[in-house]
């Protein structure tokens, strides 16, 4: 029965996706793997190419001879190393147990809790990392003059430092385990947990013997997308590890163009380092992934049972909450009093209180005018780009039996290995000589959010695009539309909710990219994440606060307007 259903399926997919050689739409595809090759393969190519030429053009050694006989690059790879991994492993222990409160106990305010988890999203790393100088500075974080007038000694915790760094990516990276490992448990069959507890088994021991084992490969293949992540930030090491001379790959990299004239080969050599470390994750979690599955779907559709934890349950709800008072609900409250206050210290004054520096970020800063517009463009114009680019892709890739299809989906994904420095540096090496110079344009910047971004875009469109029957487009074929009329009249219309929810991620991912704004911005040109960036170095903290505030209401508003448009608020059972 099951065989008759698949070979069926396969029929009518046959159908929808037989295309004769001579069709355009093969030349369509060519042009699409030509262009994504151009914005991917190029930039990477240059780099390398970059990486092993010395100053005369000549091939040579000499940049790596350089990076890895330096003692301060052997310092900044291992603290990459130790950000990344200690990141990853909080962040995966933390998204794990959260995940596993909010989809498998009664813990009350399950619904609040799961939000709240997501909001981090919303938010950045850097500006985390804002908020909590803003919290943990030793001379004027509020919790360690609140640690000073309850009588502590010395400050209470140090945020400029290894541990303050890779507390501050942990937190603001923890969601993409919760999202993974909560989608794991939701879709594993219940029976080999109450079997387990049927046997005598404690919760403690179903949890760490049957539960964990199962999602397993979940939380490994997340948290080794983090240690990627974490790897790849500029950000928090930028803000956090300067003060106390903490260097990684990242600033390492931005350092190489500081110096007159930019040391391009030093820059390209460390790339490769942290490329390679990015791929490394990257190949560890598709091989983690291919090896084994972490759903196990039960035949008779069950739900799992909630694990009833009685008075425990409070307790656990506690422990989450700690959670979201670090992540979600200090940080951004900071970042609100902070935008609207004249002093940043403990003692509460309503003198204190003004809306001046929203005035001044919005009229007086001149950086900001021309930010907000360019950020608006890249938002707006480059999501929507790239969101018919990636529809185009996945209407390839699984509605065509065009020969190389496959490689589309393989350079769709590719860019997910290459950290936001590293393709700015390409970039910036590809489009900075004739024949086509692009830097000192907002083009720039364009192509490389829409490059850095590709694979989410394709992944909401082929998540929807896979749970469309083809029927409808085979009608419009039959009737004699040609391919780009029914992917603009049939495709693209059914592929709405899907293109909606990867529209807003990519304008709020668009809005706030700094790792390759900061290479490739030029004056004129600079975006709201620069403009954070640049008010931090000059020490203007009340009027980062409140930029950085609209930013997030800005992308709060976004979303919310995506989940309207969706339908997501109101799906039945919500």
């Amino acid at each position: 029965m099951a065989g008759a259903a698949t070979a069926d399926a396969g029929r009518v997919q046959g159908r929808i996706r037989a295309y004769s050689l001579r069709d355009p739409l093969l030349y369509v595809q060519g042009a699409v793997i030509l262009l994504l090759c151009v914005l991917i393969l190029y930039p990477v190519w240059i780099l390398f190419d970059v990486s092993v030429r010395d100053l005369d053009g000549e091939l040579s050694l000499r940049w790596y001879m350089e990076a890895y006989t330096n003692a301060r690059n052997y310092s900044a790879i291992a603290n990459t190393v130790i950000v990344a991994s200690g990141a990853a492993a909080i962040a995966a222990v933390a998204g794990t147990f959260l995940a596993w409160a909010v989809v498998r106990t009664d813990m009350p305010g399950r619904g609040l809790v799961e939000v709240a988890a997501i909001v981090p999203f919303i938010s950045t790393p850097f500006i985390g990392a804002l908020a909590w100088i803003l919290l943990g500075s030793p001379q004027v974080g509020l919790l360690n003059q609140l640690w000073g007038f309850l009588g502590g000694t010395g400050p209470l915790i140090d945020i400029y430092s290894l541990g303050g760094i890779i507390f501050v990516i942990a937190l603001y990276e923890m969601p993409f385990v919760f999202v993974m490992v909560g989608g794991a448990l939701r879709s594993m069959d219940p029976t080999l947990e109450e079997a387990s507890l049927a046997s005598g088994a404690s919760l403690l021991q179903t949890t760490l013997r049957v539960t964990l084992p199962l999602v397993l490969p979940a939380i490994l293949a997340s948290g080794l997308l983090v240690f990627v992540l974490a790897a790849e930030q500029f950000g928090v090491p930028a803000v956090l590890g300067t003060p106390s001379r903490i260097r990684v790959l990242t600033t390492s990299i931005v350092e190489t163009q500081n110096f007159y004239p930019p040391r391009y080969g030093l820059g390209a050599a460390l790339c490769v380092t942290l490329f390679v470390i990015a791929l490394v994750g990257l190949w560890l979690q598709r091989r983690i992934l291919a090896g084994r599955s972490f759903t196990t779907v039960g035949g008779k559709g069950a739900h799992p049972r909630r694990v009833q934890l009685g008075r425990w349950r409070w307790v656990l709800l506690a422990v989450c909450a700690s959670y979201l008072l670090l992540a979600v609900v200090l940080p951004f409250a900071t970042i609100f009093v902070s935008s609207i206050r004249t002093h940043w210290t403990a003692d509460f004054r309503w003198e204190q209180f003004t809306v001046e520096h929203y005035r001044w970020v919005l009229l007086d800063y001149p950086i900001t005018q021309h930010a907000i517009v360019n950020s608006l463009f890249l938002g707006v114009v480059g999501a929507t780009v790239t969101m018919i680019l990636c529809a185009l892709v996945s209407f390839l890739s699984l509605r065509t039996r065009l020969p190389g299809r496959h490689l589309l989906d393989y350079l769709s994904i590719l860019p997910l290995g290459f950290p936001g420095v590293v393709l700015a540096f390409g970039l910036l090496q590809a489009w900075i000589t004739p024949p086509l110079v692009l830097y000192g344009t907002i083009w720039i910047l364009f192509i490389a959010y829409v490059t850095r971004y590709i694979p989410i875009g394709v992944r909401a469109t082929s998540a929807t695009l896979v749970q469309i029957h083809p029927e409808l487009e085979e009608s419009s074929l039959a009737s004699g539309a040609g391919w780009l009329r029914t992917f603009r009249s049939i495709t693209l219309p059914l592929l709405k909710p899907g293109i909606v929810a990867g529209w807003a991620l990519l304008f709020v991912a668009f809005t706030r990219e700094l790792s390759a704004s900061i290479l490739l911005y030029s004056p004129g040109k600079e975006v709201l994440s620069v403009a954070i960036y640049d008010l931090y170095q000059n020490g203007q903290f009340r009027e980062i606060s409140a930029l950085a505030f609209m930013q997030i209401a800005v992308s709060l508003v976004i979303l919310g307007i995506a989940k309207w448009v969706t339908g997501l608020d109101r799906a039945p059972g919500r």
